[in-house]
């Protein structure tokens, strides 16, 4: 039954419902203790009185508990009210992945990141003995200032496991399905060829479904589509991607990440989801080195023009001292003063009384 706002959980007041888990509903809730806003998972009616469910239950918040990383959704507790049940989690705020890609591609620069943060938190998971299941890009979330979150790891397990039931729900998201060999456990479009053929799976199913989610990211498409989830399990398991749904600027190094995730075989995947945030780091490198010669040719039509007074100014300076130093250099030479020593012609005599001396003409070539 859903729950209505205003409802009481304990400490925690019902603000607003934010969607279905693979277990349960999510409801935005207000922590009156502490003052914040929590994400709270309440389980669904129908399986409470499931034993073994109710014991997966315990296991996700145990699983979440050991978890402590910036890009993992934190679980805070658990909740028991009234026979309802609920697990209290981080509230991330911000769009799922799924909600980015809606028939558009993720621009390059933008999904890069965003996988590499992917990578950070299954590689953390993933050296903890913790496998996701269920990564797919509803169970992503961006925030505003581009940080991921990694939600829901509902579906996984410690490698070691535990026993499997035997009946297999048909929907799409497999929510009834446990983590053995011959239960069939995830989202069909985003499982790995071995979880569709219901076999164990290690990590690198999460290596799959990881060169999934960025295969869509940059495609802006699902890599695999069907009627239903038979079809697309079917397609999973035998069919080849289209890789030319990738735009034509996906670098090679980005490709080669995508085809060794994307192998069926899971003996010639790649091994460890450190090695893709590796692949990720060189080619986000090699994109920027790519992009700063393009930046200088690009950017110089500004950049000059900022530059140009002072240019201007610079040769006026120059223009000016050269004037200077040239229109001093003829007044000086023409202001240099001759001392004459200018004596009567012979037989000549002053006249007496005559007032003055000789006198220079103006262009100093006379004397009268």
């Amino acid at each position: 039954m859903a729950l209505t706002p205003g409802t009481k959980l304990g400490p925690y007041e019902i603000q607003s419902p934010l969607g279905m888990g693979g277990m349960g509903e999510v409801y935005r809730a207000t922590d009156s203790k502490l003052g914040r806003d929590v994400a709270l998972k309440v389980i669904l009616q129908e399986f409470a009185q499931d034993t073994q469910l109710m014991s997966r239950f315990q296991r996700e918040a145990q699983v979440l508990a050991s978890l402590n990383h910036p890009n993992i959704a934190s679980i805070y507790g658990l909740e028991d009210s009234g026979g309802v049940q609920a697990l209290v989690m981080e509230l991330v705020e911000g769009p799922t992945l799924a909600g980015r890609i809606t028939e558009v591609a993720i621009p390059l620069e933008e999904a890069l990141p965003i996988a590499k943060q992917i990578a950070e938190a299954l590689e953390y998971a993933h050296e903890r003995g913790i496998i996701h299941r269920d990564l797919k890009p509803a169970n992503i979330k961006v925030t505003h200032d581009g940080k991921v979150k990694v939600l829901d790891f509902g579906l996984a397990k410690a490698l070691q496991g535990d026993a499997a039931p035997k009946n297999i729900s048909n929907s799409p998201t497999l929510t009834l399905a446990a983590t053995k060999a011959g239960i069939i456990l995830g989202t069909a479009a985003y499982m790995s060829p071995e979880q569709a053929k219901g076999k164990t799976v290690d990590r690198r199913a999460d290596i799959w479904s990881f060169g999934v989610v960025l295969f869509e990211m940059l495609s802006g498409r699902q890599m695999y589509v069907g009627e239903t989830a038979t079809d697309i399990m079917a397609a999973v398991v035998r069919a080849e991607p289209d890789w030319s749904m990738l735009p034509k600027n996906t670098p090679g190094r980005v490709r080669e990440l995508l085809q060794r995730c994307l192998v069926k075989d899971d003996k010639r995947r790649l091994r460890d989801i450190g090695d893709a945030r590796l692949a990720l780091d060189d080619a986000m490198l090699e994109d920027a080195k790519l992009a700063a010669p393009q930046a200088r040719a690009t950017a110089p039509p500004t950049q000059l023009w900022r530059a140009l007074p002072w240019a201007v100014a610079v040769v006026a300076i120059a223009l000016a001292a050269w004037t200077f130093s040239h229109r001093t250099g003829s007044d000086a030479a023409s202001r240099e003063v001759m001392h004459l020593d200018i004596a009567y012609p012979p037989n000549v005599e002053p006249i007496s009384g005559l007032q003055g001396g000789p006198s220079i003409s103006p262009d100093g070539q006379s004397v009268a």
